[in-house]
């Protein structure tokens, strides 16, 4: 009959319903939901469940209508029908709310990863533009290693304003809090590999950056180097300049002294081309970091030290040419006056006592070899005393002035000194040879001549 379809078929809907919601209260109070990998798909998967228990429900409520309205029923199968009804209802709204709060919760967890996933590379922007906002534009490495590339011109102190390690810091804090904040999520392994990636550019980039950090700070410490053997190069020459303009003649006593002149002059300017060659070693391992302007000193300061440089050399040549002109003048003084010691030594002490033609031949013979000595040795006295002159413009030493006047003066007097007593001598042999006589040897043969020179 009609009644008993209807009923076979209430039967089946109730019973079939109840099974499909035993499996649907397994999906929803499950873990496994949870744990999806993909979790939109998931909240579309709870979203067609939540569909379709509405639609069941309507389904439910439609066939308690209809059981009402059915007549074909006995009483008690239609109590039975009711009750089964009334239960699947109070399931269907039981497990439409729970359905529901999952939803929602899903949509929220679902709008986190979502703000997550997309906040990632624009939160990490951020705090990069934050810590370097003249220079970052984007979150990606190679941009920062361009960055680093392109401040290479800049000075090494601006540089170093750039790479701060405290920034570095900073991006990985936020690194470690984004990190944190996908584990407490349960952030999807795609996320996961997005931070792990991110973290990794940021250590190659931490590494990057503190290698050129070490560079500029070693960088700076030669450029204060640098800057430190300029500053003394230029204040020794300031002190060569002064050396070369000082007066020309050197105060000397001796020629050691010159000798040592000449020492402490080499020890000097060899010592300013040392420092200006060290002044160049330093510029060349900081050449990337100079300035036009710092470059434009050193070089004036460089031509400068090679003028001063050439002028020494000059001035040494020169001292080193006084010194040999001394020392050879030493020797040429010592032997003229050996020569005239000699001479001074070969004059009688006395006239003669006994005055023969013998003994006056001798002693004229003895003053006409002085004689010669003083003539053949004249022209190197000239000599000595012309180089002796001339060494005297350069040189301020009175006890030398003093020698070589002394010199001249006991070589001009031993001269006059000889050739007076050889004229004389010759004169009285001169004289007794013209007479025909001879002194009386009793009598001094100065007397004598005096005294025949009256008479004559």
């Amino acid at each position: 009959t009609q009644a008993s379809t209807m009923e076979q078929q209430l039967y089946t809907a109730v019973s079939s319903t109840s099974s499909w919601l035993d499996g649907v209260e397994n999906v929803v109070l499950s873990d496994s939901l949870l744990l999806a990998d993909n979790v939109e798909a998931q909240l579309e998967k709870q979203e067609t469940l939540a569909s379709d228990l509405h639609r069941v429900a309507g389904e439910v409520t439609l066939s308690q209508t209809l059981l009402a309205a059915s007549s074909g029923l006995r009483q008690e199968e239609r109590a039975l029908l009711e009750d089964n009804l009334d239960c699947l209802k109070e399931r269907l709204g039981a497990l439409g709310g729970a359905l529901g709060q999952s939803c929602d919760h899903m949509r929220t967890r679902t709008h986190q990863l979502t703000a997550y996933q997309v906040g990632i590379y624009p939160f990490i922007q951020i705090q990069l533009f934050t810590s370097w906002p003249s220079l970052f534009t984007k979150d990606t490495k190679c941009q920062v290693l361009q960055v680093l590339a392109e401040t290479t011109d800049r000075p090494a102190s601006e540089q170093l304003q750039v790479v701060t390690e405290d920034n570095l810091k900073e991006f990985e804090k936020k690194i470690a809090e984004l990190k944190s904040r996908g584990a407490a999520l349960q952030a999807d392994q795609i996320s996961t590999d997005k931070i792990l990636k991110l973290q990794d550019a940021y250590e190659e980039l931490a590494m990057a950056v503190g290698s050129r950090r070490s560079g500029l700070n070693q960088n700076v410490a030669l450029k204060l180097q640098y800057e430190r053997a300029l500053q003394d190069l230029a204040d020794l020459v300031d002190t060569a300049k002064g050396k070369m303009a000082a007066d020309q003649r050197i105060v000397a006593a001796s020629a050691d002294e010159v000798q040592s002149h000449l020492d402490k002059h080499k020890e000097f300017f060899q010592g300013l081309e040392s420092h200006m060659i060290l002044t160049e070693t330093y510029y060349g391992k900081i050449c990337g970091l100079m300035l036009p302007k710092e470059r434009r000193v050193l070089e004036e300061t460089l031509n400068q030290t090679r003028g001063v440089l050439r002028q020494s050399h000059s001035k040494g040549v020169e001292l080193e040419g006084i010194l040999e002109t001394w020392r050879r003048l030493v020797q040429d003084y010592q032997s003229m006056g050996g020569q005239l010691e000699a001479v001074e030594e070969s004059i009688p002490a006395v006239g003669l006592v006994e005055e023969t033609e013998e003994k006056l031949m001798e002693r004229i013979s003895l003053y006409q070899g002085l004689k010669g000595k003083l003539t053949e040795h004249q022209h190197k006295l000239q000599q000595v005393l012309g180089e002796g002159k001339r060494l005297l413009l350069s040189v301020c030493c009175p006890a030398l002035e003093n020698q070589l006047a002394v010199l001249g003066e006991h070589w001009l007097d031993n001269t006059s000194k000889v050739n007076k007593e050889l004229q004389r001598l010759e004169a009285i042999l001169k004289h007794w040879t013209r007479s025909g006589t001879s002194p009386d040897r009793s009598v001094n043969p100065a007397l004598w001549f005096s005294n025949w020179h009256g008479q004559v």
